[in-house]
């Protein structure tokens, strides 16, 4: 087949813009790394730019079907465009459709939506003042931009200890990136990710793995620590987790109901925390989550048992049972 692998490339930051802007955007090793897979794989793999040309590109470029990283330009429905465009168009593509790509952004709306079956931290959206004092949360508390992924605006200390800083770092949060903040009652218990991929019955688990603070006290996976190439001093990241076997099991079935519930396809990745009461608790779900070769989660939870073109190729694989007929 002939792929267009759908991506969004970092920019040049402007003079105070955020210097995790784009942090969700794909650098060349990624895209080479992908496309070098997809060829080996025994596909044609062309790298397009998905911005405001996509719909003439994919047009123009005579493709079978697209695989899709693409983080889309512009705010909260941003990653839910590149899809869109697809589909106006006819082309299969990989990942997850439309409406649950804006969904997962949105990370007040997947926690509404999942908060049927699976636990979700006490919090809420807040814009002003009385927003935050109406929430009437327990402290501390986390304090992120509600439509962001990988981990931007979750830098130094996003942790406040009573209402006044949480309302400080909103503050900075709304101007800083222009969208509303979510404030969460902070989970203690340890944080992990799950990997799931396939579709319909025949959803796999990929791994799990715990993300292991190396000091005490309360510990947030921030910016800085995903980007620190140093940040094996800090955290250890355990894929399997050291953690029993019932703890390891409820992860899943919490990260398998989300998937259900969110309307996932084809790969994502859920990150959830365990409650005082031994609960899994769900935090956010990346229905496009990261492939970098050798540093993504996807790849570190699944490395010793599967190549780099065996993950990519069980992606493809599962878009193509779903599609039918290529």
């Amino acid at each position: 087949m002939k792929l267009a692998v759908l991506f969004n490339p970092p920019g040049a930051l402007l003079p105070g813009e955020p210097i995790d802007k784009y942090a969700e955007h794909d650098g060349d090793e990624t895209i080479r790394g992908l496309c070098g897979a997809l060829e080996r794989l025994g596909h044609v793999a062309v790298p397009v730019i998905a911005d405001r040309r996509l719909p003439w590109r994919l047009d123009e470029g005579g493709f079978d079907a697209a695989f899709n990283i693409a983080e889309g330009e512009g705010r909260r429905c941003r990653e839910a465009v590149p899809a869109a465009v697809c589909e106006l168009l006819g082309l299969p593509y990989t990942h997850s459709d439309p409406l649950t790509l804006a969904v997962c952004l949105d990370k007040d709306v997947a926690r509404r939506l999942v908060s049927s079956e699976v636990r979700v931290a006490r919090g809420g959206l807040v814009q002003t003042r009385a927003q935050l004092a109406a929430l009437d949360l327990a402290y501390p508390v986390i304090v992120k931009p509600n439509d962001e992924g990988s981990s931007k605006g979750i830098r130094g200390t996003p942790v406040a200890m009573d209402e006044g800083s949480a309302w400080e770092k909103a503050c900075w949060l709304i101007e800083t990136y222009g969208c509303p903040v979510l404030v969460e009652e902070m989970i203690p218990g340890a944080e992990v990710t799950v990997g799931l991929r396939g579709n319909g019955e025949a959803v796999e688990l990929l791994g799990i793995s715990h993300m292991r603070p190396r000091r005490p006290g309360l510990f947030v996976y921030t910016h800085e620590l995903k980007t620190d190439p140093n940040f094996g001093e800090h955290l250890e990241i355990l894929s399997p987790p050291d953690l029993p076997v019932a703890q390891l099991q409820a992860f899943e079935a919490a990260a398998r109901a989300a998937w259900r519930l969110l309307g996932c396809r084809d790969v994502a990745r859920f990150d959830l925390r365990l409650s005082g009461d031994g609960a899994p608790v769900f935090m956010e779900c990346n229905p496009i989550p990261g492939i970098k070769p050798g540093w993504s989660d996807l790849v570190l939870m699944t490395q010793d048992r599967m190549s780099y073109d065996e993950l990519v190729g069980g992606v493809l694989a599962a878009a193509r049972r779903r599609w039918g007929d290529l």
